[in-house]
């Protein structure tokens, strides 16, 4: 009878914790899904990072007060909110997203530095790097089941109308890391201006400044907090997402959570090119490889670049920029020689046509988006409508899709005499990355010492270790 009465104690004891912990809280307790990419190897993510289970957690396995504490030093341009749903994306990305934490430390010092050069360039919050972690997961060529792509995850629209940056099936800049982060930049200078605060700058990227300001309107407020409940389901996620993993690029180590395999960068040099290319051709005549000129250049889709170009900027590996200088003319001459045999050049091509229709009486957006057969969304985002009522007479312009075979190269150029010598070089030996399993009692100026040309703040730099971590036995350092 006493242990029963103990239970049924404890029992109460414990609904009214509960109570006030969820009493105490003032925050949405809604937690839904966020729509952003993931890669390749996890399509059956249906292209969202939060699909999350419903409803609230049924036991925290992180200290929440630990968690506040370390949003709250974090913390500098973005606030940093600490509530339930953010703790529960800490989590999230903490244990059952470990893995894709993992990589995203393998990745960043591949694109943080080029984030960071950008950020200061417009004096945009540096916290912001980490925004790009959510939306394409660090990868360059990520294309959403939207047709968002790249990084930074643009739409084709939002690219060529806003932005200037080339779309089409020969080139895409969206691809473009440089391109697509300074255009990224732009867009949340944008829409801090218009919002004047960086969470509803975040909403705002995601879903659309149009789509933000309905839910200001039909909930009454002005900051992301107050008007979570009138937002989208995806975008109600997505500042939460923001914060934990800030959380985590930070404290990953106090999670068991480290690098491993070093995402590899291939040192690379700039050369503008324009009008018509081969480009299979020049990758031969200037000794580059195939899939090395792939990585160094996502945003070129097709083997050729058509005579239309103006200017494209194209990379190689540096160990190949020499060569290529001493005998640039020849090389693009060659790569831009047309032959009547070079198939490359004439090709059927995809281009957007803008069409419009007239208005019958009776029918509505709806009807008009069957009919030319495309979305009620981008209809109106065409024709700047709010409505979707349409006035008999009223012509709706719309895009589509017509395949033509065109001459790809604008003029043909004489075959040069002499051939271009090609150097055959040995493959650069690629640098070894070292590691040093911490042991008990080990100090950073201890593994400093041990290791010729290390210091305890290269170790820090190299590592990501906050000025007080503490080194537990087991931990792997990268040392070199």
């Amino acid at each position: 009878m006493k242990q029963l009465s103990f239970v049924v104690l404890f029992c109460l004891f414990a609904l009214r914790i509960s109570a006030q912990i969820t009493a105490s809280t003032s925050y949405p307790q809604e937690v839904n899904a966020g729509k952003s990419y993931f890669p390749s190897d996890e399509l059956n993510f249906a292209d969202s990072l939060a699909n999350v289970e419903q409803g609230l957690p049924t036991a925290l396995m992180i200290d929440p007060l630990l968690v506040q504490k370390r949003l709250a030093s974090l913390q500098q341009r973005i606030p940093l909110n600490y509530n339930l749903q953010t703790h529960q994306f800490v989590e999230y990305f903490a244990f059952k997203k470990a893995e894709f934490t993992k990589r995203m430390l393998e990745k960043r010092d591949t694109y943080f530095p080029i984030y960071e050069k950008y950020l200061k360039q417009y004096n945009l919050p540096d916290e912001l790097k980490y925004l790009s972690l959510i939306e394409s997961g660090l990868e360059p060529k990520a294309l959403s089941n939207k047709g968002a792509a790249g990084l930074w995850q643009f739409m084709p629209y939002t690219a060529r109308g806003d932005f200037g940056m080339r779309v089409d099936s020969f080139v895409d800049e969206r691809f473009d890391v440089e391109k697509a982060t300074e255009a990224a930049c732009k867009y949340l200078s944008q829409l801090h201006r218009i919002f004047g605060d960086w969470h509803m700058a975040l909403a705002a990227y995601n879903t659309g400044p149009g789509n933000v300001k309905r839910a200001i309107r039909k909930c009454g407020k002005s900051d992301f907090w107050g008007i979570y409940d009138c937002l989208p389901k995806q975008t109600r996620a997505y500042v939460p997402q923001f914060i934990a993993m800030t959380y985590m690029m930070n404290y990953n180590w106090d999670h068991a959570i480290q690098a491993e395999k070093y995402h590899q960068v291939i040192p690379s040099d700039t050369i503008h090119v324009k009008g018509y290319l081969n480009l299979a051709l020049l990758n031969r005549l200037a000794s580059i490889s195939t899939d090395t000129f792939r990585v160094l250049n996502p945003h070129v889709l097709a083997a050729i670049l058509p005579a239309d170009v103006r200017k494209i900027i194209i990379r190689i590996p540096k160990d190949k920029v020499a060569y290529f200088q001493a005998n640039r003319l020849a090389i693009l001459d060659s790569a831009g020689y047309v032959s009547r045999s070079d198939s490359l050049a004439f090709q059927f091509v995809d281009r957007l046509v803008k069409k419009t229709i007239t208005v019958k009486r009776g029918q509505n957006l709806y009807d008009i988006a069957r009919i030319v057969g495309t979305s009620v969304s981008e209809l109106k985002r065409v024709n700047h409508l709010r409505s979707n009522r349409l006035k008999k007479g009223k012509r709706i312009a719309y895009y589509t899709r017509i395949r033509e075979k065109v001459n790809l190269a604008s003029s043909s150029f004489d075959a040069p005499n002499d051939s271009i010598p090609v150097v055959v070089r040995k493959p650069a030996a690629k640098k070894q990355i070292r590691y040093y399993k911490v042991r008990s009692g080990d100090t950073l100026s201890d593994i400093a010492e041990r290791h010729n040309g290390l210091t305890v703040e290269k170790l820090k730099k190299i590592n990501h270790l906050r000025s007080k971590a503490i080194l537990r036995p087991g931990m792997r350092l990268r040392i070199s």
